[in-house]
């Protein structure tokens, strides 16, 4: 049986901290595999570019990493899913394996007000990734609905990046003497692709 991460994201754009989370969880949870899950364009959230950009972004990052893919579930859509319709496509296309839903604290922290939290929490296995100003141990003992399937949720130290966030990056882009914490190859594209 393999074991498989799932990283779902707006990946607007692919930070070095994905990169080294994803990596990370490989070697901590002794993944076979973790597969980036960018959203698609009818995902609501400001300054998104498009997900054909996200998409080959992401896929210029895995070319350079083992066991690091891509997948387009989302894309193309002409809707935008719900967590629990992207988690049961992915259990159709990956019978048979042992399956994680990879998240950031701050997502944890809302997953109560998603659709079907109850049947997402209880039937999917998660690794929550620390993010700075969050604590998960509070998050999950604080919400009946997360404690009770506690042994569900997987908690991986993020302290390396923990403040790196897509949004400071968009932010950097523009001023040209700052560094940006992206991989070279996507640092590349967004300059020849003049994005954000």
């Amino acid at each position: 049986m393999k074991k498989y991460g799932f990283f779902g994201g707006s990946f607007n754009p692919p930070t070095k901290a994905h990169v080294y989370l994803a990596k990370k969880v490989i070697k901590d949870m002794e993944l076979d595999k973790v597969f980036f899950v960018p959203v698609g364009n009818n995902y609501t959230k400001r300054g998104l570019i498009d997900e054909k950009h996200r998409y080959n972004m992401l896929d210029l990052i895995c070319k350079q990493n083992k066991n690091i893919e891509v997948l387009d579930i989302e894309l193309g859509m002409n809707k935008s899913l719900n967590a629990i319709d992207v988690f049961k496509i992915i259990k159709e296309k990956y019978p048979n394996n042992k399956l994680y839903y990879i998240m950031g604290a701050d997502n944890l922290s809302k997953i109560s007000m998603w659709k079907n939290s109850e049947e997402l929490i209880e039937n999917f296995e998660f690794i929550i990734l620390q993010r700075d100003g969050y604590s998960v141990d509070k998050i999950i003992t604080t919400n009946p609905k997360l404690l009770k399937f506690k042994e569900n949720f997987n908690i991986i130290d993020n302290n390396k990046y923990a403040k790196l966030s897509s949004t400071k990056i968009r932010n950097k882009i523009n001023k040209s003497s700052e560094t940006i914490d992206v991989p070279k190859e996507v640092q590349e594209y967004i300059k020849e692709n003049k994005l954000y």
